[in-house]
């Protein structure tokens, strides 16, 4: 009868084990996708676009601001 008991309640280890190991397997695969989908979203954001530089005429700046004054 022991036997049969230990029997038993082996398998149900082995079984609560089994579906614990699909379990951890099915959470690390949905857990590397969000990193790779969170990764390839940085490297998007990462990447410069087409950017147009204005550049400035560094004597000019600020003559508008003193012209009006004397106006």
């Amino acid at each position: 009868m022991e036997n049969e008991e230990r029997a038993q309640l082996e398998a149900q280890h082995q079984k609560e084990v089994d579906n614990l190991k699909e379990e951890v397997a099915r959470l690390t695969s949905l857990l590397e996708q969000a990193l790779r989908d969170k990764s390839e979203k940085a490297t998007l954001i990462a990447q410069p676009e087409d950017m147009h530089v204005t550049h400035f005429d560094l004597q000019n700046l600020g003559a508008n601001r003193v012209s009006s004054k004397f106006q």
